[in-house]
């Protein structure tokens, strides 16, 4: 199954599109100080669908909305199992991994 990542920065706060599933879709990606979390809003084809998403480890983070454009998981990469706090994101030691519709429906 072929996936592709979503890079975030070392920024608290950041906004970027994308197209998942040939969907335009736009995020704004920000981490929370008080519960050493990262979150995200999202629009797909300019209407909000999501809004304050925390970001966990090992579940499809857009599955139970239907939203028709795969799957969004956060998986730890490397030997250690990390949670996605301030720096495990931006580093890389944990990452957003997205799997296209129709490739999880197969």
């Amino acid at each position: 199954m072929a996936y592709r990542e979503l890079p975030i920065i070392d920024a608290p706060s950041q906004a970027f599109t994308t197209t998942l599933s040939g969907r335009r879709c736009d995020f704004v990606v920000n981490y929370s100080t008080w519960d050493n979390r990262w979150s995200f809003d999202l629009d797909v084809d300019g209407v909000r669908v999501l809004s304050g998403r925390r970001i966990v480890l090992g579940v499809d983070l857009l599955a139970p909305f239907g939203l028709g454009i795969g799957s969004l998981i956060a998986a730890p990469w490397g030997d250690q199992e990390v949670e996605p706090g301030r720096t495990e994101l931006p580093s890389g030691r944990v990452r957003l991994f997205h799997y296209d519709a129709a490739e999880v429906a197969a």
